[in-house]
């Protein structure tokens, strides 16, 4: 599903689900996000499903849309908020590539809103949307000052959606790494509901959604690695990506392995046939071994653990070294009582996490 309508060697016209397999097929493209690519292709006739399929899939994918036009509404009223403070932000992932890269917005499912801030207004930013919204913050501060100096996101509920407020955009060390102010050094805008609104530069795009397929949920859902190929070869809505601009960022970034790594896979999993330069160069890089740890942490199910403890060495100073340990291994109380933690609770899951299961 994920390489549907790309120049790709699979193909969707011999796509038979038996009907004992088909609630497991479904909910697999809707974790993936894959669904509306699959209704997209039915009204192509790229595949042929028996009508209770096809109804399945329309019912699921209108009440995919329907959410999407609620989240993209009430992206409109936090980007007020944020204009108002002047704060400069940047949408991420979902909404931006949807109405920015896909041809269709209805291809690209999404289910919140993803959000950069600039990195000084962070704790205000989102102060004003929970003062303006009445949003609630999910989980307090793991500890006084960590957001500022260390953390990702904060993670907002308003109207019963979901808003993630960055101050980077990922964890661990990738995240570390990343100067801040490359985020706000270009901007591009995409239309939504007539108004525009700003979005990373392509090469800055790109690198995130090499991130988000590498570095983000595991297993990786499928339709981050259909963002990396729009991106790549996604025809005239997608622009022209610069392969040497797109290196330089990564090399900046330490992300080299990381976006080889994105590319090398997404082209062999979608099957795709295209000589861009990008995928030369990326079947051709070995990561070292630091790349190959690196990557390792964010893999598996105690990967939140894993990529924590490897933060410690993309951090400047001892001084950050010891705040940032000492803030994991010692969480203010409210921050564990929200979690359902006692003190030391988390240091054994983490252990019970990464113990091999029989």
């Amino acid at each position: 599903m994920a390489s549907f309508g790309l120049p790709s060697s699979r193909r969707l016209d011999s796509l038979v689900v038996h009907r004992f397999a088909w609630t497991e097929f479904l909910a697999g493209c809707e974790e993936n996000r894959v669904l509306g690519l699959l209704a997209e292709a039915l009204r192509a006739g790229s595949c042929h499903l028996p009508d209770y399929q096809r109804e399945s899939v329309e019912s699921r994918c209108g009440w995919w849309l329907a959410h999407d036009l609620v989240v993209e509404r009430q992206l409109l009223c936090v980007a007020d908020v944020l204009q108002d403070a002047g704060i400069e932000f940047r949408v991420l992932k979902g909404v931006a590539l949807a109405n920015s890269v896909y041809r269709d917005p209805a291809m690209r499912l999404f289910g919140d809103i993803d959000l950069v801030v600039e990195p000084d207004h962070f704790l205000r930013a989102a102060e004003a949307i929970t003062v303006a919204l009445g949003a609630v913050r999910e989980l307090p501060e793991l500890r006084p000052g960590f957001d500022q100096r260390f953390g990702r996101e904060i993670l907002l509920r308003s109207d019963g959606l979901e808003v993630d407020l960055h101050r980077t955009l990922v964890d661990g060390p990738f995240g570390l790494w990343i100067p801040l102010d490359d985020l706000f050094a270009e901007s591009r805008t995409f239309l939504l509901g007539g108004r525009e609104l700003p979005r990373l530069g392509d090469p800055a795009q790109f690198v995130h959604a090499c991130m988000a397929a590498v570095l983000g949920d595991w297993p990786p859902r499928r339709i981050a690695q259909r963002d990396i190929a729009e991106l790549l070869v996604g025809g005239e809505r997608a622009g022209t990506l610069e392969a040497a601009l797109v290196q330089e960022l990564a090399l900046r970034w330490r992300a080299t392995a990381v976006v080889a790594l994105a590319i090398r896979t997404t082209a062999a999993d979608l099957g795709l046939e295209t000589s861009h330069p990008l995928i030369a160069w990326a079947q051709g890089h070995r990561p070292g071994p630091g790349d190959r740890l690196l990557l390792a942490s964010y893999r598996g199910r105690a990967r939140g653990y894993t990529s924590q403890a490897l933060s410690v060495f993309a951090l400047p100073s001892w001084r950050d070294r010891f705040d940032y340990v000492r803030a994991i291994l010692r969480p203010s109380r409210a921050y564990l009582e929200a979690r359902g933690f006692r003190r030391g609770d988390r240091f054994r899951k983490a252990i019970g996490l990464g113990a091999p299961r029989r």
